[in-house]
């Protein structure tokens, strides 16, 4: 398939702020001080002290917005818009500390008045734009690949699912059925029955004995075959007649049917070897990693030690029972530790609620709540809970004696979710990849929705994170953790 080209998406993004954010600067220079407005007094700009302090407050700006997540690809219009007002929100909320205490020189508030809906309007307008033009060219320029679909699998459903969600990139054509099947698709046909597949609603658009006359008719871009059990020949008269009017293709192996979640294809001589993918917290990486876990752990206590001891304080004085929790929970390679916590709930509970619901989460993908068509999966309104527990758990400030198991060598700072020993009982075997490191206090499933995701959901980005490691991706995750307690809801 096709490269994406994220990061000349995220460069064109920042070289487009730039120009916006300068723009709206100068238009709220002119209508404060040259525009005569009625409202506004006018007299000479203090041009040098504004443009000495752009370069900063710009910069103040784009990270706010990365941090916000307003250069995140994949998001609705609404959520970039919200995005942008966030970081010109959290921007100016830093002028205005800076210049509280940097009594040198501060901005005109006539001026700010202009400059906060300008940018707001502004941004907002390029990045509608920006949205716009981005998809006409994908389609203009081949950027958005029409799909056709070769054969049947059991792992298709999946594949199509995400082929249509993906919109801007791909527009699935329909399926090509094998020829072994076109008398009961010619009987189903002559018997008034619409010809789709019935799982995905594709329309059929031929017979893999049609492909030279499919692919010279141009119907699509790319051919993907899925087929569980597809002939040497099949295989090869398909490459052959998309090489033959240059159409891109691609396959399911079929043993992605026992890999299930990733596969890896190692090269010998030529010969392409397909296997499973493992982690890349390996050798130096491992060492690299418990070594930042050890000096970060001990960063953390240090500077957290007032909230530490006022939590424990409150803890002890709105409920009768110990301070920490301790709990089993199963770890790097399925070894048992002791997992440590502050209390949230009221003690002498009975965990039954929790099983039941654990269960259904991993084995029916069922949740919780279903609250205006949002899913949450986790127990929502628990009566177990007492109130300090559930302020501690709003800021995950109850995690934080995990720093415990991480400088004992049980956890890591960022890693897959620690899990309990009756959830490990209905696991499936692929589930259990996510012991190939140790667990971690946050993660990038909790940046990624975290209790709005299935448990399938939960394992594949486990999975991604341990087969793409590296500590460029351990800082992003720490960021987004600190954007999602502070300003979005850590839950």
């Amino acid at each position: 398939m096709q490269d994406r080209g994220l990061a000349e998406h995220k460069l064109a993004l920042f070289l487009l702020d730039m120009a916006v954010f300068f723009g709206a600067l100068n238009l709220a220079i002119y209508l404060r001080y040259s525009a005569n407005l009625p409202f506004a007094k006018g007299g000479p700009a203090p041009w040098q002290d504004i443009f000495i302090a752009y370069p900063f407050v710009a910069l103040i700006w784009i990270i706010a917005g990365a941090f916000v997540g307003s250069y995140r690809i994949f998001q609705s219009p609404i959520e970039e818009i919200s995005a942008v007002f966030k970081a010109t929100l959290l921007t100016f909320l830093a002028v205005l500390s800076a210049t509280f205490f940097y009594r040198g020189f501060s901005y005109s508030r006539g001026m700010i008045v202009f400059f906060i809906p300008l940018v707001l309007i502004l941004v907002s307008i390029e990045r509608l734009c920006f949205r716009v033009i981005r998809h006409r060219v994908l389609i203009r320029f081949g950027g958005q690949s029409r799909v056709a679909i070769l054969g049947r699998s059991k792992t298709d459903a999946a594949l199509i699912t995400a082929l249509l969600e993906d919109k801007e990139y791909y527009r699935v054509v329909g399926r090509i059925e094998l020829s072994v099947n076109k008398q009961e698709n010619k009987n189903d046909s002559k018997q008034g029955t619409s010809i789709t597949t019935s799982d995905n609603d594709l329309t059929t658009i031929g017979f893999s004995d049609e492909l030279e006359q499919l692919c010279a008719s141009g119907s699509f871009d790319s051919l993907i075959i899925v087929e569980h059990q597809p002939s040497e020949n099949i295989i090869l008269e398909s490459i052959e007649a998309c090489l033959g009017h240059q159409i891109a293709w691609s396959m399911i192996p079929s043993v992605h049917e026992l890999l299930i979640d990733r596969a890896r294809i190692t090269l010998i001589d030529g010969i392409p070897l397909i296997g499973m993918r493992g982690t890349n917290i390996v050798g130096f990486n491992w060492a690299a990693k418990r070594i930042i876990d050890i000096v970060v752990s001990l960063i953390i206590l240090l500077l957290s030690s007032p909230l530490l001891i006022a939590v424990a304080i409150a803890i002890r004085l709105s409920s009768p029972g110990p301070i920490l929790y301790v709990q089993q929970r199963v770890g790097y390679r399925g070894r048992l530790f002791s997992f440590y916590k502050f209390r949230s709930m009221h003690i002498g509970n009975d965990d039954k609620i929790h099983r039941e619901y654990t269960r259904k989460w991993i084995t029916e993908n069922k949740a919780h709540s279903n609250q205006r068509g949002n899913q949450t999966f986790k127990i929502v309104n628990d009566p177990r809970i007492f109130w300090v527990g559930k302020f501690i758990r709003k800021f995950s400030i109850d995690e934080l004696p995990q720093l415990i198991n991480v400088l004992r060598g049980e956890m890591s700072i960022i890693g897959p979710r620690p899990a309990l020993p009756y959830e490990v009982e209905v696991y499936r075997q692929w589930h259990r990849r996510r012991f190939e490191a140790p667990p971690g206090i946050t993660g990038l499933w909790q940046v990624s929705g975290r209790n709005r995701l299935s448990f399938e959901e939960m394992v594949k980005l486990d999975i991604e994170y341990l087969e793409n490691w590296s500590l460029l991706l351990d800082i992003q995750i720490l960021l987004r953790t600190a954007r999602v307690i502070l300003i979005d809801k850590a839950y």
